[in-house]
């Protein structure tokens, strides 16, 4: 028999529902921004390449949000603010545009408009501010941002985005509105592209849970426990949240069959998050197959030989059986974290010589399963990822020994062996558990909240009439999707999760409103505050004099100096597997340059290896407990590693360093920062801000 690899994408879009329905007004705009941008490019950039199948996960919580905006009932308070002239803005309102107009990624989405780049040279001299922006500057922002978030599609096509986009400064007001509407009027070509591709056989079309819960915790809250069993569940005995899961499924079949016109095949369980249960709730509901990552599969054989990823699985469960597959982490996380960074087509063979490898340690077909998020990633990378998505489907297409196929298609693939699993473990994509979700202060306060208005919902609801009892089931089913609390804690940043927070608790809000009730005190306390001094890089302030041995020894020795911090490079990426979660650096008088990598995961590790590359001069240190003086490149170093990597640099002159690490452990890295952007360690002119004239 000849062996063959096949090959399967799942690409995964996704937004969590924005809608207020007691306000009726969207109170994020991500949907609109990510439709003109990834939802049409994505599959597109793949039409080109007949040979290359791939399969959409659609969750129903994006697909609805879209449909509000095409019938005109989305009222998106940000497009809405964003259409007024600026004259006419409130002070509130310019607020809340400006947490937004340059969130944008700086060098891939604002540089390459070189006014856009100009406007937010003067933003940052502002302190962050708009106050001494003319309102023809804010007219031009608010157009050079939508253009930001016009994908390719619409820059090859669109002939009003061309010539916006050749006109590079001086927009009216009139253009702006125009935009606006051609946007607009682009999200109705969103979905029907989507269904031709399907039609051709190109694309399958899968779905998730409706408002993307974590199914697990709503089945059963000790799933956390499974996945990890020194987890801190929250105070509250948890609510009963059963019948919620199985809306949750049941209802995103319905609106799956609406919009497509029959019943989806597989799931991709929100953010893969599994448990026997679980997926026994898939099959009571007909779905055929499932994925997750390949640590559940790990945990479940309990071996972690990655040979047992590229088998197809299946679980009998008591409702019926149920195809199982599982993500190749690293090539996976290659597409999503790594190649932004490389030259596209360098990308590509990188990519297909790890597939090669694979397909040359086969001995027999197996399926390679790559599955990431289909829509974040891609501002990372130059022109939207086109340049790296065109090499590598090119060059997948002209390889025989690989197949590009459909997960709806493996089923009927004979050499493809089908092996049973006879257990499955508890967890997600995200390190095996549900860490993400629950355990931290914030995400269990969270789930207290949840469960004292399920309490209350419980005692209250025969007293209710059933529109109501619908309303309310709405409500607790957004809740209860798993964003709110992705956003909870320090794993992730994001400047606007003091607004997710308040959504979050709107929900809550919103049913003691339908009961009629009293919105209990602490459901009004915001469990996270907004915070516009929570800078990703802290700059110096003073020359430093540490200690090197490994250690932060005291409050004082670090307290001068800058500090990146390296989960908030992620967002919407998972940075909760991060050994260093924090960068300090500084100098002293001579001048000696100081590093410091701080994490809590140090002190469990005693052999590393870290290559530090400053100004494209790279060194390469073998990381013990203890201190040692090196040299390295003519260089001398002292450096120290026990809580974290302290390095003294001696005599290092450099007033502006180009710094990036990776750590490898037993030669695989582990960690890379940065991923995407670059860091500057920036000291010209360091203590100038101190004086005052």
């Amino acid at each position: 028999m000849n062996k063959k690899i096949y090959l399967s994408f799942l690409w995964h879009m996704h937004q969590p529902y924005y809608k207020d329905d007691y306000t009726k007004s969207t109170l994020m705009p991500w949907v609109f921004l990510h439709a003109t941008k990834d939802y049409y490019d994505i599959p597109w950039y793949m039409e080109k390449f007949p040979k290359i199948k791939a399969t959409f996960n659609l969750v129903p919580s994006l697909l609805a949000q879209m449909e509000e905006y095409i019938k005109g009932a989305a009222n998106d308070k940000f497009i809405e603010f964003l259409k007024k002239e600026p004259a006419f803005l409130s002070n509130e309102e310019k607020l809340f545009l400006e947490e937004y107009l340059f969130l944008p990624n700086e060098h891939h989405m604002i540089r390459p408009f070189p006014k856009y780049h100009e406007l937010l040279i003067k933003f940052k001299a502002n302190n962050n501010s708009l106050s001494n922006f003319s309102n023809e500057e804010i007219i031009e922002l608010e157009v050079l941002f939508l253009l930001s978030w016009c994908g390719n599609f619409l820059r090859e096509n669109n002939s009003l985005v061309k010539e916006l986009i050749r006109q590079q400064r001086y927009y009216s007001q009139n253009q702006k509105i125009d935009l606006v509407n051609t946007m607009f009027s682009f999200l109705e070509e969103v979905v029907p592209y989507y269904k031709k591709l399907k039609d051709k056989g190109q694309i399958s079309i899968s779905t998730t849970p409706f408002y993307h819960p974590i199914l697990p915790l709503l089945i059963d809250r000790k799933s956390a426990v499974e996945a990890r069993n020194d987890v801190v569940l929250p105070a509250t005995k948890s609510a009963d949240y059963k019948e919620f899961a199985s809306k949750q499924v049941s209802s995103a079949i319905e609106y799956y069959e609406k919009q497509f016109d029959a019943k989806p095949n597989g799931f991709w369980p929100s953010e893969g998050s599994v448990s026997e249960e679980t997926i026994s709730l898939l099959a009571k509901n007909g779905v055929k197959w499932a994925c997750s990552d390949e640590e559940i599969l790990f945990k479940s054989l309990q071996k972690s030989n990655k040979e047992v990823v590229y088998n197809s699985y299946f679980l009998e469960t008591q409702n019926g059986k149920v195809n199982l597959f599982f993500r190749d982490k690293y090539l996976s996380d290659l597409i999503g974290f790594e190649y932004s960074k490389k030259n596209a087509k360098d990308a590509a063979n990188d990519f297909v010589s790890h597939l090669k490898n694979i397909y040359l340690n086969a001995e027999k077909s197996i399926v390679v399963p790559v599955i990431l998020d289909g829509e974040n990633a891609w501002e990372f990378y130059p022109n939207n990822a086109q340049d790296f998505f065109e090499n590598l489907y090119e060059l997948l297409s002209n390889q025989d020994w690989c197949e590009s196929t459909l997960f709806d298609e493996i089923e009927q693939i004979e050499e493809i062996e089908k092996i049973p699993l006879y257990r499955l473990a508890s967890g997600s994509w995200i390190n095996g558990n549900f860490d993400i979700w629950i355990g931290n202060s914030q995400k269990n306060k969270a789930w207290e909240l949840l469960d004292t208005t399920k309490y209350d919902y419980d005692r209250k609801k025969e007293l209710l009439d059933d529109d109501t009892i619908k309303q309310i089931d709405k409500e607790f089913l957004i809740a209860l999707g798993s964003d709110w609390f992705w956003w909870y804690g320090d794993d992730h940043y994001t400047e606007l999760n003091h607004q997710f927070d308040d959504q979050f608790r709107a929900h809550l809000k919103n049913i003691y409103r339908l009961m009629d009730e009293e919105i209990p005190s602490e459901i009004h306390v915001p469990i996270v505050k907004k915070d516009k001094g929570k800078l990703i890089n802290i700059k110096p302030t003073d020359f430093i004099y540490p200690t090197v041995d490994g250690n932060m020894s005291n409050f004082f020795e670090w307290l001068n100096s800058g500090r990146f911090d390296i989960k908030k490079e992620f967002s919407t990426m998972d940075s909760s597997a991060l050994l260093a979660e924090y960068l300090y650096y500084g100098i002293d008088k001579k001048p000696n340059l100081f590093l410091y990598l701080k994490g809590e995961k140090f002190q469990y590790k005693s052999n590393l290896e870290l290559r530090l590359t400053l100004n494209d001069m790279i060194f390469t240190f073998d990381i013990k407990k203890g201190k040692e003086s090196i040299e390295q490149n003519g260089l001398y170093f002292d450096i120290a590693f026990d809580k974290g990597i302290e390095l003294k640099l001696y005599d290092y002159t450099h007033k502006k360093i180009d710094l990036m690490f990776e750590i490898f452990e037993d030669e695989k890295k582990i960690q890379r920062y940065p991923l995407y952007d670059e860091v500057i360690l920036d000291f010209e002119n360091l203590f100038l801000k101190n004086w005052y004239i």
